[in-house]
């Protein structure tokens, strides 16, 4: 694997910007990428010197399909990586995490870079996914049966969860559809990121039409903090047109409980462009 300075290297070819030194990690801004990304000073010889966004996770058996491009199979958490998103990892609080890969040689590194670039990257994994990272990590140790189906049944959006949502909204949190058996229940902060009680929180919620849904769970779609919808530039106008989404829509109320898991969609989830 290249060292730590050389993977500095690389990212200074590709006019990387706000270097943050702290204990375990360096941050920096990539503009090619329009996304942050850190150096584990922790890595040693394992191939996960650059940490970047979990929205790529996705994408990763993609990624190493280059040649030389290699990773240590697991996500990388570390409390300095502020911006990164959060999740549980066996304690009691919520971690930011990413995932790691390494690089046999500079040349490889900037092939990956220029991989990255291509992506247009969706937060987007599957519900049996998130549950058994969850499972394997420690989270539901210390709850009971009962407990652990609330959890797993809100990450499905079913359950006592969904009823709660419906309970709150009545119907689309945006277009006011009031046939509730056709709506989504649809976590603000996502379930993966959010700590036990943040995931049961009807407040950390919308009930969504399955369109907006679905780009409002890809960070394509958020909220402002008067409840305007913001749309990512990666939505062409047709695409838009489509979808019947248009920059007149907005939440139907918005409450301060609400705007706190939002806040967290728009800083993490949403992708601007």
């Amino acid at each position: 694997m290249i060292t730590l300075k050389e993977i500095e290297d690389v990212l200074n070819e590709f006019n990387a910007t706000e270097r943050h030194e702290v204990k375990y990690a360096i941050l920096f801004f990539l503009p090619t990428l329009k996304q942050y990304l850190y150096i584990n000073k922790q890595s040693g010889t394992k191939a996960s010197g650059l940490v970047i966004h979990p929205r790529f996770e996705a994408y990763k058996n993609e990624l190493l399909m280059i040649k030389g491009v290699e990773t240590t199979g697991t996500l990388n958490h570390k409390s300095s990586m502020r911006k990164f998103p959060k999740r549980l990892h066996g304690g009691e609080q919520p971690i930011p995490y990413g995932v790691p890969f390494g690089f046999e040689t500079k040349q490889v590194m900037r092939e990956f870079i220029n991989k990255l670039a291509a992506i247009k990257p969706y937060y987007m994994r599957k519900p049996e996914s998130e549950i058994s990272d969850a499972k394997n990590s420690g989270e539901f140790e210390q709850l009971t049966e009962t407990e652990v189906e609330r959890l797993i049944s809100c990450r499905r959006g079913q359950g006592k969860y969904r009823k709660d949502l419906i309970d709150l909204w009545g119907k689309c949190s945006v277009t006011e559809c009031k046939q509730v058996e056709i709506l989504r229940a649809s976590h603000i902060k996502p379930w993966r990121d959010a700590t036990n009680n943040e995931r049961l929180d009807p407040y950390n919620g919308l009930l969504l039409t399955p369109n907006l849904d679905t780009l409002f769970d890809s960070g394509m779609i958020s909220f402002d903090s008067t409840g305007n919808i913001l749309i990512s530039t990666v939505l062409d106008q047709s695409t838009l047109m489509a979808l019947n989404v248009n920059s007149g829509l907005k939440l139907s109320t918005l409450n301060t409980k609400t705007d706190k898991y939002l806040k967290y969609h728009r800083e993490f989830i949403f992708q601007i462009e």
